[in-house]
């Protein structure tokens, strides 16, 4: 039988634990988003070298395992001086794991808008950028909303990495608790309810904004 009553206990600290990782998440998909808008609009409007540096930074967040990842950013800041705590190194290797995927994200939504339009901003006298700007990336929000969710709860889930830099997020908390007590189940389940509750709240926000926005 479960223990009902433990489960009502430990759950303040589960609930503290999820805001962490809420936060965590939130912050890291911002940064991401940013980074990928600028990393994007760098990659579609540079030479062939600028593009090259942007595909290794995209190869490599995508193709190195995230744990590895979060391993040399909270190793290697404070080796170059850059001191962050946990919860803000976590913020920073989970964005940076984020934007190699925004970034592609941003530039396909960009490389799929008809070619016309882009020809149209030239006759107006846009450069580049502006083009970028003021015409296609106004038009990407809401097709890109369904792969930005997605990204969303792949950061969500690679939240419970930062666990193995004390990062006080809900994985964290989940084998404090099963290591102070010495219980499983319990700890397992409710931490399980907690991961599904916080992305059917956010599948659900995006939905909402997707179905809202008219582009």
């Amino acid at each position: 039988m479960l223990d009902i009553d433990f489960m009502i206990e430990i759950l303040p600290r589960v609930l503290r634990a999820s805001l962490v990782t809420l936060e965590i998440s939130f912050l890291s998909l911002s940064f991401s988003i940013l980074l990928g808008l600028a990393f994007s609009m760098v990659a579609l409007t540079s030479g062939k070298f600028v593009n090259i540096l942007i595909r290794c930074f995209v190869e490599f967040t995508r193709g190195v395992p995230q744990l590895v990842q979060i391993s040399i950013i909270y190793f290697a800041l404070p080796y170059i001086g850059i001191f962050f705590d946990e919860f803000w190194t976590g913020v920073v290797a989970l964005s940076f794991i984020g934007a190699g995927y925004t970034i592609e994200i941003f530039r396909n939504a960009v490389l799929n808008i008809n070619k016309g339009q882009q020809e149209a901003g030239k006759i107006l006298g846009f450069s580049n950028y502006q083009n970028l700007i003021y015409i296609l990336y106004p038009q990407i929000i809401k097709r890109s909303l369904p792969p930005i969710t997605n990204e969303l709860i792949n950061v969500v889930k690679a939240s419970a990495l930062l666990s193995v830099i004390s990062v006080n997020e809900l994985t964290k908390i989940m084998n404090d608790v099963i290591f102070e007590y010495f219980v499983v189940i319990e700890v397992l389940l409710e931490a399980t309810i907690m991961y599904l509750l916080i992305i059917s709240v956010l599948v659900y926000i995006s939905r909402y904004f997707e179905k809202k926005l008219v582009i």
